[in-house]
């Protein structure tokens, strides 16, 4: 197990600037969601730890070993740097078998064949592969060949593996099991693993930690998936984790009322949120028939573990999750119904604040 330090790396392709003195350090022993849209700099960040990319500025260091310092001119080759990568299309050589697919990057290193056997066949065992060991991977299922692309990027003893968006390609079922799978193999084995990702679900059920990276390729937050759901840094981290409602507010008099077409008063919005908007998650609006604030219900959606909400409050639509838990205690809400609505853990912030579309 080892941690990795990312120490003000800054990145430019020509005239543009992907990151900025970005620091950042990963946990030893974790498994750290790399989260953020498209274009933010998650894969370059990672590239360069994997030595595919040359910073301009800034140190990387995985436990006590420096791979790279711009300043000392240190830069150790990837094929040096001991560090695993699981690609999101696996990568597996399609005509060798299993066990040849992971004991290759043994072979590269001119490892002694009665250890190269060994270690494969230890790591197969990790991934619960051993029975399909002659098997070419057209003969597996896309979970089975994600394991052996696994099982390859952990042979060489590597304590930091990298996956790059490595269950996009499954159909939903295999997904959750490969969720599974790799939390499974990293407990087993202890590594230290970067899971690159833009699948928020995905990341809240897999991390330890995660890093919010914004669009400009700054760090929004980093933090357990409660601190970046309970306790968002910003504007950003709230919208960007998850779908969320945002209302107006504003002042008529001596009051403070929700703004939707129509001025809604709302007892207990604090003094300050005047001109700001409140943010509320889907499953922290909750039916209340005592309420003051009532909604006229558009559409339910049976989803299964939870059902779906549209609703029109006043002028503006708004989006409820109800967990079947709520569902059985508390009542379904029917199509043209009115009802009450209560909002918990509102979040007040700046308009100016806004995600960019």
């Amino acid at each position: 197990m080892a941690n990795v330090r990312f120490e003000n790396i800054t990145i430019k392709y020509g005239n543009h600037t992907v990151l900025s003195n970005f620091s950042l350090e990963v946990e030893s022993g974790q498994i750290m969601c790399l989260v953020g849209p498209s274009g933010c700099g998650k894969t370059t960040l990672v590239r360069a730890l994997l030595g595919l990319v040359k910073p301009e500025t800034g140190t990387i260091t995985v436990g006590d070993r420096c791979l790279f310092d711009a300043a000392k001119r240190v830069n150790v080759p990837a094929e040096k740097r001991n560090i695993g990568i699981v690609f999101q299309d696996y990568a597996v050589w399609p005509h060798m078998t299993v066990i040849e697919n992971v004991s290759y990057p043994l072979k590269k290193q001119r490892r002694p064949k009665s250890e190269i056997r060994q270690r494969a066949m230890h790591v197969l065992e990790q991934v619960h592969m051993v029975d399909y060991i002659n098997h070419l991977p057209g003969q597996l299922s896309g979970g089975q060949q994600q394991r052996v692309a696994i099982g390859r990027a952990l042979v060489t003893n590597s304590d930091v593996v990298v996956l790059d968006e490595p269950i996009t390609n499954l159909d939903a079922k295999l997904r959750e099991e490969m969720l599974i799978e790799i939390r499974m193999i990293q407990q087993r084995l202890g590594a230290t693993i970067l899971y690159v990702t833009h699948d928020q679900h995905s990341a809240l059920q897999l991390c330890d930690k995660m890093a919010i990276m914004r669009q400009d390729g700054s760090l929004s937050q980093y933090g357990t998936d409660e601190d970046i759901i309970l306790r968002p840094a910003d504007r950003f981290t709230f919208e960007f984790i998850g779908v969320s409602n945002f209302i107006p507010i504003t002042r008529q008099g001596n009051e403070l009322y929700l703004d939707c077409g129509e001025l809604i008063p709302y007892p207990g919005l604090p003094a300050d949120s005047e001109g700001k908007e409140m943010g509320v998650r889907l499953n922290d609006v909750v039916f209340d028939h005592d309420s003051p604030v009532k909604a006229k219900v558009i559409s339910r959606v049976f989803l299964g573990s939870e059902n779906s909400y549209f609703l029109k409050l006043g002028e503006r639509d708004i989006r409820v999750q109800q967990s079947m838990l709520d569902a059985r205690t508390l009542g379904t809400v029917e199509e043209g119904e009115t009802i009450g609505l209560r909002f918990l853990n509102p979040h007040f912030y700046s308009k100016k604040e806004a995600n960019p579309a």
